[in-house]
């Protein structure tokens, strides 16, 4: 039996590659962006059948959930009839109270299910046009399950063997194709369903208009694509929906099926050739008609333009310059105005303007937007978004000093578009909670609230006090699709209703001398600013004639009006094509004109649709018995795929692998095996993982895996060398502690692993090591933190950091004579970023990155340095790309330097060159920006003395007597194919400055540096 002496030493895979720290970094990187709450798993979730729905939903909502199930199944039937087949199974629906903003979305996989949050949409400028809010988000949402889950006999056949493999055509074949076909498809039918919806609505038509009249209109392959450019994420939904649209206008409401059918029974995949799609459907290309509908808008808009402009058009001041989301401006006793800002390069923010200067300054980055109100002292009562109990996200009250300091007022009160009374102590707001909303009054001096107004069928939005303090004009929408202005005492009682249409009048804001009521309506059919007469109204009593008046007469759009204390201005928020802008006219009651008439679409009492409305079935009740959650139903695995893993000399193995993951997301696992398929002897490879998320905070989980490796070799006592593969099985144990907010998240990973490895001798029956089996046993530590900041322009991430560190300690249970494999390792990742504005489409960025590994100890494994990191892209049939490395140092080809000890650090200057936003017709590419770097990375390994004299690896970098150096620069293109997510491809070089070798190292890498 002889014992272990290794020609070649084993060497570690990481952290030299990104390895131990891989799940930290990952999760620092993902916690750049803005925080987005999840469904908390940990709920009392109950449950409920229908038909054809499994209705899951948060405590308190069974009453809004039974509504849900009775739209869902009345739209199920409509869309089974216009659509498409309905999809096998039972579909899932989620109702969850744990965010204050109004969203909904659907995935087919693992299986189908729809996610809604339940926070009536009456601030969404496009949402709040609704008969019935529910109604409208499940029709969306179901509409992409009929779309998405449809496919053709083969993918019928591929979904039979390996069930929902995350994937495009075959099996998924509407899955690639472009979003404006996806999310338009589905905004179409909200409104085709029921008579209302943004199709309907003032704001898709609105951004239509202004950009063919403002010369922005988007050509097929641009509105293809997420660029950046405004209309930004509306793109889809805005051109999509307006399109498809036109479509049904040509060629009948038919044409819709015809699209969704030959989208699944291609035998082209339709994201490689969908314009053959549109051939098939309408007998033209989508491309075709797009050109076609651009000549009919253009003809329509011109005429309307040619009309409104021989009314008078309404010459506004532009007091900011771009545009993007500036909204809500308020006027401050001072004359000065504050507003919210988002303008995709910096963060969302609360900014004020002096008129009188032009100057416009950032008081304080704002988690959101939204309405600010002014109190006495100069400060801002604002609302904004901040995480709560790391699943749900909430508004609340914050007091921002002139200085930009914020004091929070209120903690999960869930309070939002507050307004300061007069007497600068009593705050009128919007509470949300339980699917409603409800008006308070928060005491600033006592800090206690009272409810004002809240009926059962009843939703507010943008109340605002009256000069005299004893009124508050709010927006008041009702069943049906009422939103209206009316008029309340400080009880919460109707003292007047302003308006009574299906129009959106909204943001109302009286005058100074509280006789007027100025709000925006789309009531025209275009969004202007319109002025109530109180007191004219009042001495026309028992008059038909409401005493209405026209503010504005735009072409684009006003919103958002307030009058300066003084009576001097009516500032406002006017669009154009580049987004929302900060505009003024003067207060002039004798330049308001008769308002224009009422849309036939809003002057209607119901709209005509083809889904009944709610409640007209009676099947508000219809479901089961509510039950406490089970996970079981969807956690079950819904797919396998094969999977070939090369183990070098160990063998080829063949196995599948599948997941799965429950409706709350309190169960996720991942399961892996594989067999040997070449040599005599068969050997299994795995791996399994669990995640458990029951408690909400921590996240317990459990990992197993089996691997196969070359160790090294022995020398037999024929002198003959054998190879010896290890086989290692590891389990660990791990409870992650959680701490997201808006601006950062991080995390606290603590975990034990136990590590049996034997060690096989090949090709020598009966030939054992002497000491052929290690145990140890593990401690290990992670911390990951970020608030590093990504915006729709940026080239990079920016104004942050991102590091992981982590800590690990094994002990060998069995050493065997002089062989321990004891050691400890320490790792650490940094990164940081700076934005510097300068020339370009985005910010320049000043990035730092540094990281390292110190090991220690009779067994510790060596790691390497060099080369070129990169990332994997999956593809759906495989990958492309390179594994992350933790210690890259470019200009020198990978493992240039393995040693216990390492480190290596990056310092990057990255600017923008082109914003490029094109593609080719409908071909399945994008190219979204392009920009460049310049860098100088350095590193350096080594091994101890006394490592050096015992492991013969350790003297490749023994002679090495400085760093190593090296200096280049890198191209970075952002494109996206098939439609997706768009990826990052690298093209650099890279010089050495000091090192082994003397010619550059070109490289080709997918993902970003760091």
């Amino acid at each position: 039996m002889p014992r272990r002496r290794w020609m070649m030493p084993k060497r570690s895979a990481t952290p030299g590659r990104l390895g131990a720290c891989a799940a930290a970094i990952a999760f620092v990187l993902a916690a750049s962006r803005p925080a987005a709450a999840q469904v908390p798993p940990h709920d009392d979730w109950r449950t409920f059948r229908t038909e054809h729905f499994r209705i899951t939903f948060s405590p308190g909502l069974e009453a809004l959930a039974r509504h849900a199930a009775e739209r869902a199944e009345t739209a199920y039937e409509r869309l089974a009839q216009e659509l498409a087949d309905p999809p096998r199974g039972t579909i899932d629906v989620l109702l969850t109270d744990g965010v204050d903003f109004a969203n909904g979305f659907a995935t087919p996989f693992p299986s189908n299910r729809i996610t809604v949050y339940a926070t009536p949409p009456l601030d969404d400028l496009g949402l709040a046009y609704t008969r019935d809010w529910v109604e409208l988000v499940i029709v969306h949402e179901l509409v992409h399950i009929f779309h998405l889950d449809d496919t053709g006999t083969l993918g019928s056949i591929l979904r039979a063997v390996f069930g929902r493999v995350p994937f495009g055509w075959p099996y998924f074949p509407a899955v690639g194709t472009p979003q404006w076909s996806i999310e338009g498809l589905a905004t179409y039918f909200e409104s085709r369903l029921t008579g209302a919806g943004r199709t309907l609505g003032s704001l898709h038509e609105m951004v239509l208009r202004t950009a063919v009249l403002e010369g922005r209109f988007e050509s097929i392959d641009q509105a293809s694509g997420s660029g950046p450019v405004w209309p930004g994420s509306l793109r889809a939904y805005v051109y999509g929906s307006l399109f498809l649209d036109h479509l049904a206008r040509e060629h009948g409401p038919e044409v819709m099926r015809a699209i969704v059918g030959r989208t699944a029974r291609a035998l082209v995949p339709p994201a490689l050739a969908f314009d053959r799609v549109g051939r098939k459907a309408t007998g033209e290309s989508f491309t075709d008609a797009w050109r076609a509908w651009r000549r009919e808008l253009e003809e329509r808009y011109g005429r309307l333009a040619e009309a409104i402009r021989s009314s008078g058009i309404t010459q506004a001041e532009s007091l900011t310059r771009g545009g993007y989301l500036l909204l809500h401006p308020r006027a401050g006793l001072d004359g000065r105005v504050a507003f919210s800002a988002v303008d995709g390069r910096s963060a969302s923010a609360t900014r004020i303007l002096d008129p009188a200067t032009g100057e416009i300054r950032t008081l304080a980055r704002r988690n959101g937007s939204g309405p600010s109100a002014w109190l006495p002292d100069g400060s801002l009562l604002v609302a904004q978004l901040e995480v709560e109990g790391q699943y749900r996200l909430f508004q609340d009250l914050y007091r921002v000093d002139e200085d930009g300091r914020e004091h929070r007022l209120t903690g999960g009160a869930r309070l939002a578009e507050p307004d300061v009374a007069p007497d600068g102590r009593r705050v009128v707001a919007v509470q949300r909670g339980g699917g409603r909303t409800r008006l308070v009054v928060y005491d600033l001096e006592t800090g206690t609230l009272r409810p004002l107004a809240g009926g059962d069928a009843e939703e507010w939005s943008l109340p605002r006090w009256a000069p005299d303090g004893t009124r508050i004009a709010v927006g008041r929408w009702r069943p049906g699709g009422e939103h209206d202005i009316v008029v309340l005492d400080t009880l919460g009682r109707v003292l007047q209703e302003l308006t009574r249409d299906r129009a959106i009048d909204g943001a109302p804001a009286w005058s100074p001398d509280g006789r007027y009521v100025l709000f925006w309506s789309d009531r025209s059919g275009i969004p202007n600013l319109y002025a109530y007469d109180l007191a004219a109204q009042a001495a026309a009593e028992g008059e038909d004639t409401v005493r209405l008046r026209q503010v504005t007469n735009v072409l684009t759009g006003a919103f958002y009006p307030d009058v300066s204390p003084d009576g001097r201005w009516i500032y406002f928020t006017g669009y154009h094509a580049d987004g929302f802008h900060i505009e003024r006219i003067p207060f002039d009651p004798s330049a308001w004109r008769e308002p224009a008439p009422l849309a036939p679409m809003h002057a209607a009492p119901t709209a005509s649709a083809p889904l009944p409305p709610p409640g007209a079935g009676g099947g508000g009740e219809q479901g089961g018995e509510a039950r406490p959650y089970s996970a079981w139903p969807t956690l079950l695995p819904r797919t396998w795929a094969p999977i070939i893993i090369d183990e070098g000399e160990p063998g080829v193995f063949v196995g599948a692998t599948t997941s799965g993951e429950d409706l709350v997301g309190r169960h996720a696992y991942y399961l892996e095996a594989a067999v040997s398929v070449d040599g005599s002897e068969r050997r299994f490879t795995g791996a399994a993982s669990y995640r458990w998320s029951g408690l909400g905070n921590p996240v317990l989980g459990i990992d197993a895996s089996r691997r196969w490796d070359l160790a090294g070799f022995v020398v037999l006592p024929d002198t003959s060398p054998a190879e010896v593969h290890s086989r290692e099985d590891v389990v660990a144990l791990s409870a992650t502690l959680l701490r997201r907010r808006w601006r950062t998240a991080s995390s606290l990973t603590l975990g034990a692993e136990h590590v049996d490895e034997r060690f096989i001798v090949q090709d020598a029956p009966g030939v054992r090591l002497t000491d052929d089996r290690d145990r140890l046993l593990g401690l290990f530590a992670r911390v990951a933190f970020s608030n590093a900041r990504l915006y729709p322009f940026s080239i990079s991430r920016e104004d942050g950091i991102t590091l992981s560190v982590g800590a690990r300690r094994r002990w060998d249970a069995n050493p065997s004579g002089n062989i321990d494999r004891s050691y400890s390792e320490a790792t650490a990742w940094a990164a940081g970023y700076k934005a510097i504005r300068a020339f370009g489409f985005a910010n320049h960025v000043l990035a730092l990155r540094a990281s390292g590994v110190l090991r220690d100890g009779p067994g510790a494994p060596l790691v390497e340095i060099g080369g070129a990191t990169g990332s994997t892209l999956a593809t759906g049939i495989g990958s492309i790309g390179s594994e992350e490395l933790f210690l890259p140092v470019r200009g020198f080809p990978e493992e240039v330097r393995v040693g216990t000890r390492a480190w290596s650090a990056s310092v990057e200057y990255r600017l923008p060159i082109a914003l490029i936003e094109r593609g080719a017709r409908l071909l399945p590419f994008y190219l979204d920006r392009l920009s460049a770097s310049l860098f100088v990375d350095a590193g350096d390994a080594w091994c101890t003395a006394d490592e050096e004299a015992s492991n013969r690896l350790c003297m490749a970098g023994a002679d090495a007597s400085s760093p190593l150096v090296g200096a280049g620069g890198e191209l970075g293109l952002d494109l996206a194919l098939s439609f997706g997510t768009p990826f990052r491809l690298r093209a650099g070089v890279g010089f050495p400055l000091n090192g082994p070798r003397d010619d550059p190292a070109y490289y080709l890498r997918v993902g970003h540096s760091f």
